[in-house]
């Protein structure tokens, strides 16, 4: 089961589905929960030797630390009337990046819950951010919360998208508690004709998932001239899925979101969660 469970606030319009998911996995699972208020203060200005402070920056400083503390109360203040072990903590990102702050926040984690985003807008920038830094800089399994999606809690259907790559296994073996629990678990080949044959290293999983007392069935779906991304999204809504679970970026992610590709469509098209591992 999930113990440690952290999930940072983005300051986007997900947030607030993405901690009531938390919270309810928190009381699932009677794990501890630890909510990050990020502040984001701006670098003082450059000077011929070096960074000095100034009045302007000083203020700017002061009134965002407020707002973080305000919000921080808002924070402890809800969880207080939840049944859960959790903390609210500011943290504050002055020569750093918030989002590859709070990865760095995520070692003592089990599960890092964060909000996610749907289409490619500017608004999706930031929950994109947050979202690559936790996936490739926490080492921690990243389940990623659109906004105004429906979450179930316990997870009961479950995809996996399933590749014999180093990130599809990372992410079924960081699922094992949804998967354990789960009452339906599909192993999804998707496959094209220039694609190779995986179903026998899909076999293997299955049999792998089984020995952990996880009864999955492998699935193999052609892509019929869709994406593989759009074929996987198709069929995570035949089968009702609460979750999927996939591996997050294959190829290297600026790549993946000039090119496209699969964990680029699927953050953009889906209003499911998804589990990510790296």
């Amino acid at each position: 089961m999930y113990k440690n469970l952290m999930i940072p606030m983005t300051g986007t319009e997900g947030d607030v589905g993405a901690l009531d998911v938390a919270m309810a996995l928190a009381r699932l699972h009677a794990a501890h929960l630890s909510v990050l208020e990020m502040v984001d203060l701006p670098m003082p200005l450059a000077h011929p030797w070096g960074l000095i402070p100034d009045s302007i920056s000083a203020g700017i400083h002061d009134s965002l630390r407020e707002r973080g503390r305000e919000n921080l109360e808002k924070l402890k203040q809800q969880l207080a009337g939840e049944s859960i072990s959790s903390e609210a903590r500011l943290v504050e990102a002055l020569y750093t990046e918030s989002p590859r702050l709070a990865a760095r926040e995520a070692f003592d984690a089990d599960l890092v819950v964060v909000a996610g985003s749907v289409g490619d807008t500017v608004e999706a920038i930031v929950p994109h951010d947050y979202f690559v830094a936790l996936l490739l800089e926490s080492g921690r399994p990243v389940l990623v919360i659109p906004p105004r999606c429906v979450a179930t809690t316990p997870m009961k259907r479950i995809a996996i998208a399933w590749q014999p790559t180093r990130e599809s296994t990372r992410a079924v073996h960081d699922a094992l508690p949804f998967l354990k629990a789960a009452e339906r678990v599909d192993v999804l080949i998707v496959h094209g004709d220039d694609m190779p044959d995986v179903e026998p290293s899909g076999r293997r999983m299955v049999k792998c998932l089984a020995r952990h007392g996880v009864d999955a069935y492998l699935v193999s779906r052609p892509t019929l001239g869709q994406t593989v991304a759009t074929a996987i999204l198709q069929y995570t809504r035949e089968m009702r899925a609460d979750v999927l679970v996939a591996g997050g970026y294959g190829h290297s992610r600026l790549r993946e979101w000039a090119l496209g590709g699969v964990t680029r469509e699927l953050l953009i098209a889906t209003d499911l969660p998804m589990l990510f591992g790296h």
